[in-house]
């Protein structure tokens, strides 16, 4: 099972840089890649790439597949290495640490 791991690096109050571990979101992201992220959003739509600090997991980057009524969030990968959505679970939005806003690809 590989999973995507995010690395916090750098934290500067509302935005953050993390380095993007594993292949679970590739193509869109690539072990190595960095990605920004900021929690200045004002509403989060299926499709958006988030980081959150997942119970289990920790820091995990993934896509929203489903946004629920009471705003929990039903995230998964992108490639077949991806943790299963169904092992993820439900996330709530309060554990977002940010939505994706730009990346750094790895050399």
């Amino acid at each position: 099972m590989s999973i995507l791991i995010a690395t916090l690096w750098k934290d500067v109050d509302m935005f953050h840089l993390i380095k993007v571990q594993g292949e679970s979101m590739s193509p869109s992201l690539c072990s190595g890649d960095f990605v920004f992220t900021s929690r200045w959003y004002k509403k989060l739509n299926t499709g958006h790439l988030v980081v959150v600090d997942h119970a289990l997991y920790g820091y995990i980057v993934k896509k929203i597949l489903h946004i629920a009524p009471d705003g929990q969030l039903w995230l998964g990968g992108e490639s077949n290495k991806s943790l299963q959505s169904e092992r993820i679970g439900w996330v709530s939005s309060r554990r977002v640490v940010g939505k994706v806003i730009g990346r750094i690809c790895a050399p």
